[in-house]
């Protein structure tokens, strides 16, 4: 019977981990402040924010139709293309008509009904009921150790602000997704988001 070489079977390899490609994204803004200082927050050298001017401010169809040119002309620039857009003031049809737009476009809708105020406080627990979104500001400066504004300096404070309550938020949300409805129609789902999908999707690259 020939020796078994000790060094032949072992594989220096099988425990070594496996790093994940970073993708690319391209996430696209309606808000001027909230939505985009905190998504640059992040740090990932690979996604990039932008805010994108449109006539009849507020209306997300004519948010979703710019979001598509831009897109078209960035062509394959981006692994993932992502639209930020609220309910806010827009009719029912328009924000469902907004939302099927976009993905019919191959973006990715990380969308709050009634608005991305929403999210934040998903931070602080699990929201059961319809809240309108006048009610946000209150709930937040009882929630935060400062008053909440919808200013550049308030965004940018935000996601360090939360960052240690982030696994919550998403758990939250993504309880409420699941049992808000069948979402046939976003705009009948109040106060539900699905910016913890970006949020999922942006960690598994940091």
């Amino acid at each position: 019977m020939s020796k078994m070489n000790p060094h032949k079977s072992v594989n220096f390899n099988r425990n070594r981990p496996t790093r994940l490609e970073k993708e690319s994204f391209l996430i696209i803004c309606e808000g001027e402040n909230t939505e985009p200082e905190y998504f640059k927050s992040f740090r990932l050298s690979s996604a990039r924010v932008k805010t994108i001017s449109y006539t009849n401010k507020g209306n997300a169809i004519n948010f979703v139709n710019e979001a598509i040119l831009e897109k078209n002309k960035r062509g394959k620039d981006f692994d993932n293309y992502w639209v930020v857009f609220d309910m806010d003031a827009n009719t029912k049809q328009d924000f469902n008509r907004a939302i099927q737009l976009a993905k019919t476009n191959k973006f990715k809708v990380a969308y709050s009904n009634q608005a991305f105020e929403l999210w934040y406080l998903l931070h602080f627990g699990y929201i059961q009921n319809k809240m309108h979104r006048r009610l946000y500001k209150r709930k937040l400066d009882e929630l935060l150790p400062f008053p909440y504004e919808k200013d550049k300096e308030t965004a940018k404070r935000m996601y360090a602000e939360l960052l240690n309550k982030q696994g919550d938020a998403i758990a939250n949300a993504a309880r409420v997704y699941n049992e808000i409805g069948n979402h046939h129609s976003p705009a009948d789902e109040e106060s539900s988001t699905t910016v913890y999908q970006l949020v999922e999707s942006l960690n598994k690259f940091l």
